[in-house]
């Protein structure tokens, strides 16, 4: 727990210097991480006796997130690109959780693109939703309100959770932590929407809030599916006490596209 808290403590202040400072020096990091996390999910596909070919997915990856910086001073274009591309990264996360049999047989082709799309697909939209107006603080709500999200549901789940939510993805997780996760991000969106003053009506932030819960506990099966499959605990050994970046990120990066499209649709 120690080296948990102690990573915890060097990382968030880096991470939020980055989203202070913003394009280019936020999409740089956000590339590496992207980077990182394909170069993960290739090493678990090869665990499981896939052949991906992991330069070309760490490249595409970061190419995903490359584009993504280009388009943020493009807000209006490729709509239908990016949607494309957060549709197949989502679908691939989903089939992944649905799957009863853990046994699959993929082309290294189909294996490279997921490693690829996966993170980088989802980690594209970082810098076109730090691109926006008041993009620094949306960045800011997107990680407090995961973090909201995930402490609640850890800390319910061990404290009062006997219901199980889904036993043969993640046996620990409990339905009584994931509605407590659910307030919280609902409440933290609310509180954090007034405090940075942004351009949301607290039934907006309320809705993003509970959306922002749904996906991001589902992202965390989704990964926890992801690494039942590939027979790992852990995606990586990158954070101390945490895991891979795939671990860290799994409840981030399926709100970014949800987040960017909401602030698009419902709130601008």
């Amino acid at each position: 727990m120690s080296l948990r808290i102690a990573s915890a403590a060097v990382g968030i202040p880096i991470l939020a210097i980055f989203v202070w400072f913003g394009l280019p020096a936020f999409s740089i990091l956000i590339a590496i991480l992207a980077g990182i996390g394909a170069w993960e999910f290739c090493l678990m596909a090869e665990n499981k006796g896939h052949s991906p070919d992991t330069p070309v997915a760490v490249t595409w990856s970061v190419a995903l997130v490359a584009t993504g910086h280009v388009l943020a001073d493009d807000m209006a274009s490729q709509d239908l690109g990016r949607a494309l591309a957060v549709i197949i990264a989502t679908a691939a996360l989903f089939w992944q959780v649905r799957r009863s049999q853990v046994a699959i047989n993929l082309a290294g082709w189909r294996m490279t693109a997921l490693a690829a799309l996966y993170p980088g697909g989802l980690l594209a939209f970082a810098p076109l939703l730090r691109g926006l107006d008041q993009g620094r603080e949306w960045v800011f709500l997107l990680v407090l309100v995961t973090f909201a999200t995930d402490t609640a549901a850890f800390a319910v789940g061990k404290l009062i959770g006997k219901t199980p939510l889904a036993t043969s993805v993640s046996p620990g997780k409990t339905r009584e932590g994931a509605i407590a996760g659910l307030i919280a991000a609902g409440l933290s969106a609310v509180l954090l929407s007034t405090l940075f003053n942004l351009t949301a009506s607290v039934p907006a932030a309320l809705a993003l809030g509970l959306l922002m819960g749904i996906a991001g506990q589902f992202g965390d099966l989704a990964e926890s599916r992801l690494k039942r499959w590939a027979g790992v605990k852990d995606s990586g050994t990158l954070v101390p006490g945490h895991g891979g970046v795939l671990d860290r990120l799994d409840s981030i990066v399926i709100n970014l596209g949800l987040l960017y499209y909401f602030l698009l649709w419902a709130v601008n």
